[in-house]
């Protein structure tokens, strides 16, 4: 929000920049779209940019100046200028006819009341004050009421001429951006500005002070840190100034005061994004470390505005809940399900954004780190192919990852890509996903943009979760995946930790937690598919896991914590390790089979083995009956019967049923074996 501008004005050298490329086609009063020199392509309507209304020049070439600037930077295309800015731009000069016509700038118009009469203007005439806004492509997100295109003409003028003019050092305004404070941020998000408009007065001065100390001087701080510092201490300001209208400082700050604004706190209301919400426990939390955090600052450097009694005494850590942390059944990552429904889908993404979704799932990079990578990331070595980038996030630099020839062959075809369409003007940075136009020119992709055509395509294509509900993408359920899946296939935590950078192992744990609900899931999954065993006759009879389990002396959490361990070929061995498989050593064929082992058991995972065993024994038959090696047959018929009768079972099985009583009961020298390792 911009306050008012009166107190400033053009100075000689703005003027110098204004009127100096207002020349030739510039300086004409009507732009013609088909003279145009930025015009890249040619357009079959014929549309115009008129100034002649306004009568002051100075005005008149601001209006040039600013479409003339727009248009140069890309920041304004060419059809949105002479398309949509044309009829706003002439209703906006009609008012500043009649109303304004001794206008000398933009900024000498009190905007407040210019807004309430040029509101006033365009409803006479017909125009819009405010539009709904709805995304037709993104059914999922609210409608939202915005300023109509008539009322925002006026505010991005206003804002170009109010930062252009005001000269003031960037941390003395009550805007800043981030981008002139000459320090490291995020260029991955859309988001430049901190606004301190919104900290009432008289505590403005201190927080911004304290913002600057930690975020330009120290560096102590983020950028996004320093947002989330602005948007919970403003909400403690506002209480404060609402409680005591009459303070100037907070000297007099009491236990009382904390007391009374934790209970005001847990009852408020809290803006997130575009919704209210009632905060929960965690927010609750952050709101009150921060506030322990801003006093204890500002008193351990003993700024003259901080309270009289110690932070200790007003704010204690009792007053603050503990966090929750994410159990892992609230960590969401993007299960084997939802990514192959993305995979077949994913050439409808479009081709700047594929390698992004791939080199998240392949790296496990936070989704700014993947935006952020340069075009040298790619770094072939002797054990092959790895991806080189920082995580911005925990400060580490040059962070490395092995990566699949296939992941390298798309990083190095995006490589080429961007050497050919890029120049040191359009990415100056060289990123390897640069944007090479409009306002971003020069700065990766918005990862808002990523998360937003995910979304997109997954309601376009009906990509559903196993409940069967549109799957909604987050970025950062890509690196939750990565982590996952490598927990999954048998990595040390520890080395999953350093692969991914995490600053503690807490988070790595959580994919631990996630590995073995995985299992439980892929065990229940298992014990409700149909399933079969041999008896000692040889017959296929249907099986029970659990019921084979308590055969065999062995636990069912013992199986379920060595699925991969117990998993054959052909099925799985599930006989107490307790005791010596009398069949070890047996090679020629699966010796489980051949024995008719009580311990072996199949369930559906494995018909897919057998139908493949079954096409190969078919075809090796034809090929012996063309060579008449009858003996060869002979072999391998028994065979073949054998595990067509386990894949028929398999398939044919309707449910889980136990063995009977009599054939669980351990007999002889088994049972004493048993009993005696027991």
């Amino acid at each position: 929000m911009i306050q008012s501008a009166l107190e400033i004005k053009p100075l000689p050298h703005h003027l110098e920049q204004i009127n100096e490329p207002l020349l030739g086609y510039w300086a004409n009063d009507v732009w013609n779209v088909q003279e145009c020199p930025f015009l890249d392509k040619h357009y079959d309507w014929n549309r115009k940019l008129i100034f002649d209304k306004v009568q002051n020049l100075g005005l008149k070439n601001e209006l040039k100046y600013y479409f003339y600037k727009g248009l140069q930077e890309t920041r304004i295309s060419i059809t949105y200028a002479f398309m949509h800015y044309s009829p706003c731009l002439k209703v906006f000069t009609e008012f500043i006819s009649r109303y304004y016509a001794n206008l000398d700038s933009i900024i000498d118009i009190p905007k407040e009341k210019f807004l309430t009469e040029y509101r006033t203007f365009l409803v006479e005439n017909g125009k819009s004050v405010e539009i709904i806004h709805r995304k037709k492509s993104s059914p999922w997100i609210s409608p939202t009421v915005q300023p109509s295109l008539y009322i925002r003409l006026f505010l991005q003028v206003y804002e170009f001429y109010y930062h252009l003019y005001d000269e003031r050092e960037e941390t003395d305004k009550d805007c800043w951006d981030v981008r002139k404070l000459k320090i490291n941020y995020n260029n991955t998000i859309s988001r430049y500005s901190l606004d301190f408009s919104k900290v009432p007065q008289p505590y403005r001065q201190l927080f911004k002070k304290y913002i600057k100390t930690r975020l330009v001087f120290q560096q102590s701080i983020s950028f996004s840190t320093a947002v989330c510092y602005l948007n919970r201490l403003s909400f403690f300001f506002t209480f404060l100034k609402d409680k005591h209208p009459e303070w100037k400082e907070l000297n007099q700050l009491s236990r009382m005061d904390i007391e009374e604004y934790i209970e005001y706190l847990r009852h408020s209301t809290i803006k997130k994004g575009k919704y209210l919400i009632n905060p929960d426990h965690n927010y609750v939390n952050r709101f009150l470390i921060d506030l322990k955090t801003f006093i204890s600052y500002i008193q351990k450097f003993e700024w003259e505005e901080a309270p009289t009694k110690s932070v200790i005494s007003l704010l204690s850590i009792e007053d603050i809940p503990k966090k929750k942390r994410a159990k892992a059944d609230e960590i969401k990552y993007i299960p084997d399900e939802v990514w192959e429904q993305l995979v077949y889908h994913i050439n409808q993404l479009s081709s700047d954004h594929i390698p992004i979704i791939l080199l998240m799932e392949a790296t496990g990079f936070r989704i700014s780190d993947v935006l952020s990578l340069k075009i040298d990331c790619l770094v072939n070595q002797e054990d092959g192919w790895w991806i080189i980038g920082d995580q911005r996030k925990v400060s580490y630099k040059n962070h490395k990852v092995p990566i699949s020839e296939e992941i390298a062959n798309v990083v190095l075809a995006q490589q080429e890509l961007t050497k050919k369409r890029s120049t040191s003007d359009t990415n100056p940075k060289k990123y390897l996903f640069p944007i090479l136009k409009g306002k971003r020119m020069g700065n990766p992709i918005s990862q808002d943009s990523i998360k937003l055509n995910l979304n997109k395509l997954a309601n376009r294509c009906n990509i559903k979760d196993k409940d069967g509900e549109i799957y909604w993408f987050k970025n950062h359920a890509f690196r939750h995946r990565y982590g996952v899946n490598l927990i999954n296939n048998g990595m040390n935590i520890l080395h999953v930790q350093k692969l991914m950078a995490h600053a503690s192992p807490e988070m790595t744990l959580v994919y631990a937690q996630i590995h073995d609900k995985t299992l439980r899931d892929e065990w229940e999954k298992a014990r409700d598919n149909g399933a079969v065993r041999l008896d000692t006759h040889g017959e296929v009879i249907v099986a029970d896991l659990a019921q084979q389990a308590e055969e065999n002396g062995v636990e069912l959490e013992w199986i379920r914590h060595n699925m991969d361990s117990i998993r054959l070929d052909h099925g799985f061995c599930v006989k107490s390790p307790k005791l010596h498989c009398d069949f070890l050593e047996q090679t020629l064929e699966p010796p489980c089979i051949k024995n008719n082992c009580r311990s072996f058991h199949v369930d559906k995972t494995f018909l897919g083995y057998y139908q493949d065993q079954i096409s190969k024994m078919e075809a090796d038959i034809e090929v012996y009956k063309k060579s008449g090696r009858l003996r060869s047959i002979e072999l391998i018929e028994p065979k073949l019967k054998r595990y067509k009768e386990l894949a028929s079972g398999l398939l044919h099985t309707g449910g889980i049923f136990g063995l009977d009583k009599t054939r669980r009961e351990y007999v002889g020298n088994e049972r004493e074996k048993v009993m005696q390792n027991v």
